[in-house]
């Protein structure tokens, strides 16, 4: 529920400049806070609200119909983020043809492969997953992004699908792709798309190209950088990626450690935890708080015991349970 401030105005305010710096002074930091998007959802509807309180009788009605917009742009997101918590599980057993599997849970990153071909024509055939309809990337035998084989896209949803051979030179840059570098496109597409609020991303290349751009693929340990873009602070394929959407891990890509890595997403991903303590007045359930921004819940209103009760047993502890 919105307070329309534009009702109204305090006898005292007769003119459109603020009578105490006061007014001034709170709604800039009111909306610095908003700018900076830490908060959580719902203590940002708060400071948009009270941001417009503020700003309405000092600077017009105007500027309170801008943060009534950013409530209803909030909401929306809100509500797209939160579904993909829910759906946001490791699937290491779904169907596929590529026999080697990865998984880390920061970002929850899924990445499966296998090879093809022998000598100077073999190639890897690569499968990565990450939650954004804007751009997802992972960047081959770096440790940061300076200086790095990168492959950037994304699997449709809100906007086009594509992907992309891309180099960064100089690291937290927009990278450039491989042909504006003066080497080759070595990507081959085989599929392209977008589940569960996550892009899925398919393609095969040889395992040493010849470009200068690219990286050779090791059948042994290869650092892999990966990163996505999250919204609100990434909006764009022009964005940077949020400082925690990103992570550097290390994978044997002969394959060998796949049946561990799996065992581990399943751990995650089976639902419920044989540690977790279900009952109800248990300290292992969500608060109210973290049940909504889970997503379980749509308000305080509907939060109950045996929601938490609920969630508990198919999701294990609440402290265990990874969020975005």
């Amino acid at each position: 529920m919105f307070l329309d401030i534009c009702l109204w105005k305090p006898y005292f305010l007769k003119t459109e400049k603020p009578p105490f710096s006061f007014f001034s002074g709170a709604s800039y930091r009111l909306v610095g806070t908003l700018k900076s998007r830490t908060l959580t959802p719902i203590n940002q509807q708060i400071d948009v609200v009270a941001a417009a309180a503020l700003i309405a009788p000092v600077y017009g009605c105007k500027w309170a119909g801008l943060a009534r917009k950013l409530v209803g742009e909030m909401d929306e997101m809100d509500s797209r983020k939160a579904a993909s918590v829910v759906e946001r599980t490791p699937n290491p057993m779904k169907e596929s043809d590529l026999p080697y599997y990865h998984y880390d849970s920061i970002g929850d990153f899924e990445m499966r492969w296998g090879f093809e071909g022998e000598g100077k024509e073999e190639r890897v055939d690569l499968e990565f997953t990450l939650y954004s309809d804007i751009f997802v990337g992972i960047g081959f035998d770096c440790t940061s992004s300076k200086m790095c084989d990168m492959v950037v896209g994304n699997g449709g949803g809100r906007n086009s699908a594509f992907v992309e051979d891309y180099f960064e030179v100089e690291g937290d840059r927009e990278p450039h792709t491989d042909e504006e570098l003066g080497g080759t496109n070595d990507l081959e597409v085989v599929e392209l798309k977008y589940e569960n609020y996550a892009s899925v991303l398919r393609f095969k290349r040889k395992l040493d190209t010849g470009d200068k751009w690219d990286a050779v693929i090791k059948k042994g340990y290869m650092d892999l950088v990966y990163a996505w873009c999250e919204e609100p602070f990434c909006v764009d394929t022009h964005s940077a990626h949020a400082p925690g959407s990103w992570n550097i891990i290390s994978v044997d890509m002969s394959g060998t450690n796949s049946k561990v890595a799996k065992e581990v997403a399943m751990g995650r991903g089976k639902g419920g935890s044989d540690d977790a303590d279900c009952r109800s007045g248990s300290e292992d359930l969500c608060s109210c708080s973290q049940l909504m921004k889970r997503g379980v819940i749509p308000s305080f209103d509907e939060c109950t015991q045996e929601a938490a009760v609920d969630y508990c047993k198919q999701h294990g502890a609440c402290g265990d349970v990874s969020t975005y």
